[in-house]
C-alpha cells in the first residue's frame, strides 16, 4: 500500500509519525514504562530507623539485579490495594497476615525485618496496664495486627482506631487515654524515653518483600539478592548502622549464678537479704539455681555493676546515667515526690553543694539515705516524720527530707528543694546478649506475678502496694 503513495505524500505521513513519537506525552508515557527503563515503583518509607533501613537494603537488592527505584510519597494504607492494581511494584514489607486479602501478592520468602506489635501503656494511670486493668485503648487504622489483637480485648473498654498513626504517639504522651498499639518502627523517641510509659511487646513477626502479579519474575533474583546482602555482611552493617538489635527468648541464661547488687535500704534490701526489693528478686527467680544478693552504698553498687562484676542492678531511676545499660519494662516501686526541707534558702544552697557539716532528719528504714551519703552517720537523725518535724522547728536540725503529703502544713510552708520527681523504680540489666534475656525473663514473670497478685502479698501493707502502682 505504502509502495503506491506518491513520494510527497509519504514524506507527509514520516512527518506526521515522527512527530507523534517525539510528542511530550509519548515519551512520558515511554519513561513511564519499568519494562523499558528497568524502574520500579515503590512507596517512600517515612523517616524511622527500621524503615529506612529497608529502603536501603531494598536499593541494593534492586539495584544488583539491574533495577533503579522511583520512591513514591503514597500512604502506607493505599500501598497494598496499589501493588494488586499492578500500579507500584511492590509492598516494602509486610507480615504474612495481609495474605489473607491479598492472596494474588507474590512473596519473596526472605525474612526482611522482624518487627514488634507494642502496647504502650502510662502506667500512673493503670500500674501494669494489664488487660483487664485497662480501660481505653487507641490503634491505627487498617492495621491488619492490631485489629487482632483489640477484638479480643473485652467489649466493656473504649477502642478508637487512628487514622493518622503518629498521633498514636501524641496521645499516649499527653494522657488522653490508658494504652496505645503502636509499631515499633512508629514510636516516638520522646515516648520510647519516657519513665512513665510501660512498653510491652504484644506480638513479634517478620516482614517481607510482596511483589505484583505482574513483576514475579523478579522472586527469585530478589531472593537471591538478599541473601548475597545477608552473606557479605552487608545487612550486618545496615542494622548496625540504624541500631536494629536482635531479639532474645524471655528465658534463663545457663549460668551457674545470677548477681545482684543494691544499696543497703533498711525495709528494702536489707544487707542480710531480707527486704521488699530482695523479696520481689527471690518471687521473680524462683526458679534459678543460685541467685547472690549483694549490699554496698549506692555509688559503690552503680561502679561494680559498670565494671561488669555484678549481672543486674536493683532500685534505680530511668535518669540515672548508667553505661551499656538496659532498664526493666515494669516497675518494682514507684517514688513520689521528694524534697529536702529547711529554715533557710542559704541552708538548701549548703546541701545541694553537698555541705558534709549539715544534719538532716529522715525517717528509718526508707530509701532515702541514698540523699544524704555525703553525710557521716552522726550527722543523720533517724525518727518518725513527726519528731523530725519538731527538731527543725526548733532549729535542732539543718533538713528534714520527706515526702510532703506526710507533713503537716506549717512545714510544708518552709523553703524546699525537689530532690526527686514522681518517678518509678527499676531493675538494670547488662546491654549484652545474656542481659537483654534476663531482662525479658524478668519482665515476663513480674508481669505474671502481678496478675496473680502474688506481688501484692510482699508488700508491708495496701498503702505501700498501692504506692507502687502496679494495679489500680
Amino acid at each position: 500500500m505504502l509502495s503506491s503513495l506518491s513520494p510527497c505524500l509519504m514524506k507527509k505521513y514520516l512527518f506526521i509519525f515522527l512527530c507523534f513519537i517525539l510528542s511530550p506525552s509519548f515519551l512520558a508515557v515511554a519513561s513511564a514504562d519499568p519494562e523499558k527503563n528497568n524502574t520500579v515503583n515503590l512507596r517512600q518509607p517515612p523517616p524511622a530507623n527500621k524503615a529506612q533501613y529497608v529502603k536501603e537494603v531494598l536499593s541494593y537488592a534492586y539495584a544488583s539485579i539491574g533495577y533503579s527505584i522511583n520512591w513514591l510519597a503514597i500512604s502506607g494504607n493505599n500501598e497494598l490495594a496499589l501493588v494488586k492494581k499492578g500500579k507500584l511494584t511492590a509492598a516494602l514489607a509486610r507480615a504474612s497476615a495481609i495474605e489473607q486479602e491479598f492472596p494474588s501478592l507474590i512473596k519473596v520468602p526472605f525474612k526482611l525485618l522482624d518487627f514488634k506489635l507494642l502496647k504502650v501503656s502510662d502506667r500512673r494511670r493503670c500500674g501494669y496496664c494489664l488487660d483487664e486493668d485497662i480501660n481505653s485503648i487507641i490503634y491505627a487504622k487498617g492495621s491488619m495486627i492490631s485489629e487482632k489483637y483489640v477484638k479480643l480485648l473485652r467489649t466493656s473498654m473504649d477502642k478508637l482506631a487512628i487514622i493518622n498513626s503518629q498521633k498514636l504517639n501524641e496521645m499516649i504522651l499527653r494522657r488522653r487515654v490508658d494504652s496505645a498499639l503502636i509499631m515499633d518502627f512508629q514510636l516516638s523517641e520522646k515516648a520510647d524515653e519516657n519513665p512513665h510509659l510501660i512498653i510491652e511487646t504484644i506480638a513479634h513477626e517478620y516482614d517481607f518483600h510482596y511483589l505484583s502479579t505482574s513483576h514475579a519474575r523478579l522472586k527469585e533474583p530478589l531472593l537471591n539478592a538478599f541473601r548475597q546482602l545477608e552473606e557479605n555482611g552487608t545487612l550486618a552493617k545496615l542494622k548496625a548502622k540504624y541500631k536494629i538489635t536482635a531479639s532474645y527468648p524471655p528465658v534463663l541464661p545457663k549460668t551457674h549464678k545470677i548477681s545482684f547488687i543494691s544499696a543497703n535500704w533498711l525495709g528494702y534490701t536489707n544487707s542480710n537479704g531480707s527486704g521488699l526489693y530482695w523479696d520481689i528478686i527471690d518471687e521473680v527467680f524462683s526458679s534459678a539455681d543460685n541467685i547472690e544478693k549483694n549490699t554496698i552504698t549506692w555509688a559503690k553498687a552503680v561502679r561494680a555493676f559498670e565494671e561488669n562484676k555484678v549481672d543486674v542492678l536493683v532500685g534505680a531511676y530511668r535518669s540515672e546515667k548508667l553505661n551499656n545499660a538496659i532498664f526493666s519494662s515494669y516497675h518494682i516501686d514507684y517514688e513520689y515526690p521528694l524534697y529536702v526541707f529547711s529554715r533557710t534558702q542559704d541552708v538548701l544552697a549548703r546541701f545541694k553543694a553537698k555541705d558534709s557539716q549539715l544534719v538532716a532528719c529522715l525517717r528509718p528504714g526508707t530509701l532515702l539515705n541514698r540523699h544524704v551519703s555525703f553525710l557521716t552517720s552522726k550527722n543523720i537523725i533517724r525518727a518518725e516524720l513527726q519528731q523530725c518535724e519538731l527538731l527543725i522547728n526548733e532549729a535542732k536540725v539543718d533538713v528534714l527530707i520527706g515526702y510532703d503529703y506526710y507533713l503537716n502544713d506549717e512545714t510544708k510552708m518552709l523553703p524546699k528543694l525537689m530532690l526527686v520527681e514522681y518517678a518509678p523504680f527499676f531493675v538494670v540489666f547488662h546491654n549484652t546478649p545474656q542481659g537483654l534475656a534476663l531482662k525479658q525473663y524478668f519482665d515476663q514473670r513480674i508481669k505474671k506475678l502481678a496478675s496473680d497478685n502474688v506481688l501484692a502479698t510482699l508488700f508491708p501493707d495496701n498503702v505501700t502496694y498501692k504506692q507502687a502502682h502496679i494495679r489500680p
